[in-house]
């Protein structure tokens, strides 16, 4: 049997291929076993596996598929990717010749360790703004890289001019707000964010580099920042005012026309900034307004208008700050093959920062296009595959759209300008009726990979929106947002690595251009000095380095013995019990619970006495009609039974919540007084330690000093004294930056209450609070230690400088030596230390991207 492996990992953009060799047992790269095999196309960075596994399982059907008998396809990767692969190979033209086998080698899921990833990155972020702050390409790149992490999925929309963009990007958001139509007038960037209110927008941009800031709160407007007597914001507040409609979308529409037609083409000051942000409600009949990522769309200028020059640079500009992403290329069918398309996409694909393995192509306007009734042939879809501008950015698919019907059936027709209403109106038919003889769905003209079509006419025909899934619109949200929710993560977990990759490279040089410089220094004075003195001087360094060592561990020792003597927070379960038993009684009475007891008694004594009541009168003559008025009366005071004892038990169970959260309140407070009051004796016993530390220091040196005969006896009592009043140890230098107590409240002792009953389980508490106080100020008397004990090796570096220094003669040339060391000194041990935490940051995240063994 034949067995092939596909390994894939979206983290480094690598998909590798082995066949099995049986005569030595091993896994083979198929480049050697088979150098002419076609899945060597498929391997570079332009591949992402869940657009390309049927075009890979295809070939290597086509390769190794012999006679009847099935291949063995192992997979390793991960689950996402798994699943994909999955779908294909059981498919029913693939299932009868394929076998696949999920191997124990996986990765995680990108969606599943961001958050990690980026906690440890806000963690080791303030060290690395620390060591780079005077590089501004890593300033920079550290500024993407916190905004990737930050949830936000850039969708950038680029083309050239009339290609439709803006139409496009109204359908996206479900509104008109952007212009539209006409000759473009100025190189804008637009950047839209979807507004955290549904009647809320803003809109900001920079007018003669001053900041202004338009509010549009349910039907008001107001200018927030900015003089509003300048000609253009009067122009906007007085359109406004004369509007009749005055809802957000009409107010928004109103202000970015007034912005975009503001700089005419002969004006020769640009007087407003290149980008515009505007924030804005989605519309919720919309993918991307029901998403629960956080999209944020880029609209750039059209990179081939001839009005204004800077157009492209312009472009180029937004490109180059798009961190993580989703490129959106917006042209139509009849102008793909353009040469300004050619070269718009050859600017694209200069820009390092996307990612083209997600491009998507978007051909609009395609109600307007000739399409072939039934779908294309696959010589024609190859034919457009082959399209020199397609050829470079054909990646996830090409969507053929018409923007105007997606706008009209988010908003179900009700459109504000003419063109677009008229067109809506005259194929409204066509895209809503399937017995229309010219019935239209676009999204099955769509040219990607075939399982991923396949998927996307399923829930395009699905789709309770018949019009908005008809024109292409709906397939294309639908990718985006699986896009943002599945892949995008790979990005941002890369893009960390990457940078924490080349920012180690970078402090690894600086560490070895200071060492460096401080070891040629050292050299110099070594050799100026006489045997003795470089005794004295290797002695003096050997007995530090050797306190140093034995410092570190009997440190955590102590402190380790300090906590578990003089550090113990519990909780005493009994008081805890007393407390919420005094609680509940307290809120029992406040909220009369007696009262609803007591009602909730009544009704069942009036029950059981009507029950009396009724009984008797059975034997009254007319014995059917008062068994019909028992039946009717007992149901009645049923009723009342369980509609007030369902009132007392919810009084009960909303008195009983009330209390519990006073106790959890309670519980809460005493957890922060007690970090707080652990980090007070922490921080006192530290210092005390460290500071006789300090001495003991100094006086075994200091003794190395009044032992040695190199020196003579004005220059010994001259180190004596130095080292005697040498400037002691800051240990509360930096301290609030270092140290961040913050992390250690996190998630405290929050969640602990367990069933339905709003009671609390007090046993439970005091136990949990137990466990978590003793773990955490273990843990975090540890990491002060570890604080303090970096500050010490500072110091001690420092000194250690100083002595170097005095044991020189000073004449002109070892002062300027000596003047060297201690400036290297001053900061490469502080350096290193950083390194080594950056180091362990990268190291950690490599771990969680990492290949692991199924358990």
């Amino acid at each position: 049997m034949v067995q092939i492996k596909i390994r894939s990992n979206p983290y480094t953009r690598e998909i590798a291929y082995y066949s099995f060799d049986e005569g030595i047992g091993q896994w083979m790269d198929i480049k050697l076993t088979n150098p002419m095999s076609r899945l060597r196309e498929t391997d570079s960075e332009r591949s992402f596996l869940p657009f390309k596994i049927k075009e890979i399982i295809n070939i290597i059907i086509q390769e190794y598929y012999v006679g009847r008998e099935k291949i063995e396809l192992h997979f390793e990767g991960t689950q996402d990717e798994y699943a994909e692969v999955a779908t294909v190979c059981e498919s029913e033209e693939i299932a009868d010749k394929i076998d696949l086998i999920r191997e124990n080698t996986i990765l995680e899921n990108a969606r599943f360790i961001k958050g990690d990833i980026k906690e440890i990155f806000e963690k080791v972020n303030p060290i690395i703004e620390s060591i780079v702050k005077d590089d501004t390409s890593v300033v920079n790149d550290l500024k993407k890289v916190s905004q990737a992490l930050d949830d936000v999925v850039p969708i950038c929309v680029f083309g050239n001019y009339s290609a439709g963009k803006s139409t496009f990007i109204n359908a996206l958001i479900g509104a008109e707000i952007l212009p539209s139509g006409g000759d473009p007038v100025t190189a804008k960037i637009y950047e839209i964010r979807r507004s955290t209110q549904p009647d809320w927008a803003l809109i900001t941009f920079e007018y003669r580099q001053e900041r202004v800031e338009l509010s549009f709160e349910g039907d008001n407007y107001r200018v927030m920042k900015g003089k509003g007597d300048n000609d253009l914001l009067t122009s906007i507040q007085n359109e406004i005012a004369d509007s009749e409609s005055k809802d957000i979308y009409t107010m928004i529409r109103i202000a970015l026309n007034l912005i975009n037609s503001f700089e005419k083409r002969d004006k020769e000051d640009s007087v407003i900034g290149n980008v515009i942000t505007i924030d804005i409600p989605f519309a919720k009949t919309g993918v991307l307004g029901e998403s629960v990522n956080n999209f944020v769309i880029f609209d750039t200028p059209g990179s081939n208008s001839n009005s204004n020059a800077d157009h492209s640079k312009v472009l180029a500009e937004a490109m180059d700050g798009f961190s993580n992403g989703i490129p959106i290329w917006v042209t139509q069918y009849e102008t793909i093959d353009s040469e300004d398309n050619a070269s718009l996409c050859d600017k694209v694909l200069a820009i390092e920062a996307l990612d083209k393995r997600f491009t998507m192509i978007v051909l609009n306007k395609a109600d307007g296009s000739d399409l072939e009734e039934g779908g294309f042939s696959d010589e024609h879809i190859k034919e457009i595959l082959e399209y020199k501008a397609v050829e470079k950015m054909y990646s996830s698919g090409i969507f053929f759209v018409s923007s105007i019907m997606g706008l009209g059936g988010k908003n179900n027709g009700q459109l504000v300008d003419k063109f677009y209403r008229k067109t809506f109106r005259s194929q409204q038919e066509m895209y809503s009726d399937p017995e229309d003889e010219d019935y239209m769905s676009l999204y099955k003209y769509n040219i990607m990979p075939e399982q991923v079509k396949q998927n996307a006419i399923g829930y395009s025909e699905n789709s309770d929106n018949i019009i908005y899934a008809n024109s292409g619109l709906y397939c294309v949200e639908k990718e985006i947002e699986n896009f943002g929710s599945k892949h995008s993560a790979y990005n941002k977990c890369q893009m960390v690595y990457s940078f924490l990759s080349s920012v180690i490279e970078k402090a690894n040089a600086r560490i070895d251009a200071k060492s460096n410089a401080l070891k040629t220094a050292r050299e110099k004075s070594r050799q100026e000095l006489d045997t003795k003195t470089i005794e004295l001087k290797e002695s003096i360094a050997n007995s530090a380095q050797n306190m140093q060592d034995e410092y570190e561990q009997s440190s955590k020792e102590d402190i380790s013995d300090y906590v578990d003597v003089n550090m113990i927070y519990e909780a005493d379960t009994e008081a805890l019990d007393e407390m919420d038993s005094e609680k509940r009684d307290e809120y029992y009475k406040k909220g009369n619970l007696d009262k609803s007891k007591e009602d909730y008694m009544v009704s069942v004594d009036k029950f059981w006495e009507n029950i009396r009541e009724t009984g008797q009168g059975l034997l009254n003559k007319n014995f059917v009609g008062n068994i019909k008025n028992m039946a009717s009366t007992i149901s009645q005071n049923f009723k009342e039974v369980v509609a007030t004892k369902n009132k007392m038990d919810e009084t009960e169970k909303e008195l009983d919540k009330q209390s519990s959260d006073e106790i959890m309140k309670y519980i809460i407070h005493l957890y922060r007084d007690s970090i707080d009051d652990a980090q007070k004796k922490l921080d006192l016993h530290l210092e005390n330690y460290w500071e006789e530390k300090e001495l003991e220091f100094r006086s075994v040196l200091i003794k190395e000093i009044t032992n040695s005969d190199a020196l003579s006896d004005a220059k010994r009592d001259e180190l004596t004294d130095m080292i005697k009043n040498y400037d002691s140890a800051d240990f509360k230098d930096d301290a609030e930056r270092v140290f961040v107590k913050k992390k250690f409240l996190k998630g405290a002792l929050f969640g602990l209450r367990i069933g339905v009953s709003e009671k609390l389980n007090t046993g439970r508490l005091a136990s949990r609070y137990n466990e978590q106080i003793s773990k955490t100020v273990s843990s975090m008397s540890q990491e002060m230690n570890g604080y303090f004990f970096n500050r010490f090796k500072i110091w001690k570096e420092r000194l250690m400088a100083a002595i170097e220094s005095n044991l020189t003669e000073l004449n002109p040339e070892l002062k300027s030596i000596a003047e060297i060391i201690r400036f290297e000194t001053e900061n490469i041990t502080e350096l290193e230390n950083n390194q080594k935490t950056i180091q362990s940051s990268f190291e950690a995240i490599c771990e969680f991207m990492s290949w692991k063994e199924l358990q």
